[in-house]
C-alpha cells in the first residue's frame, strides 16, 4: 500500500474511482462528479492529489486510470467496504442501503484487524449455514 496515509475522502475517491472503472472501464471527472454529487472542481483536486500519490495517471481532460499502487489500494479499500456492507446485511439484518452508508464510514475508522475478524466470522457463518 502507498507509504502516504490517504485521508478518507481521498480514500472514498479511490475507490469510486476503482467501481467505476469496474463497472464500465472507463472513468473521467465528470463520472466521478456525478456519483459522488461533488463538483468537478472538487473531483478534479481530489485527482491531483491521486496522482501526486502515484495512485492515478491522467491526460489533460481525458481519462482517469488507476496505476498498478492504486489498483493494489483501491482493491484494499473496495474489500473493506464490501466486508462490512455484507456483515451489516447478512449477520446484523440491516437493509442494503443504510449497509452502504454505514460500510462507508466505518471503513475508515476499524482497524485491519477488525476487519480481519469481521470477515472470518462471515466466512465461518457461511460455512455453517452450507452445511
Amino acid at each position: 500500500m502507498n507509504n502516504k496515509v490517504l485521508t478518507n475522502s481521498l480514500e472514498d475517491y479511490l475507490e469510486i474511482i476503482y467501481i467505476i472503472h469496474k463497472n464500465s472501464g472507463c472513468v473521467r471527472v465528470t463520472d466521478i462528479a456525478n456519483k459522488l454529487r461533488f463538483s468537478k472542481a472538487s473531483v478534479t483536486r481530489a485527482v491531483n492529489n491521486l496522482k501526486s500519490q502515484k495512485l492515478v495517471t491522467q491526460e489533460r481532460y481525458g481519462q482517469i486510470i488507476l496505476t498498478s499502487l492504486g489498483i493494489e489500494t483501491a482493491k484494499l479499500i473496495y474489500e473493506r467496504h464490501k466486508i462490512l456492507s455484507d456483515f451489516f446485511v447478512k449477520i446484523l439484518g440491516v437493509d442494503s442501503y443504510t449497509a452502504e452508508i454505514d460500510a462507508c464510514k466505518a471503513e475508515h475508522i476499524l482497524s485491519p484487524k477488525t476487519i480481519e475478524n469481521i470477515k472470518f466470522f462471515l466466512n465461518k457463518s457461511q460455512e455453517s449455514h452450507e452445511l
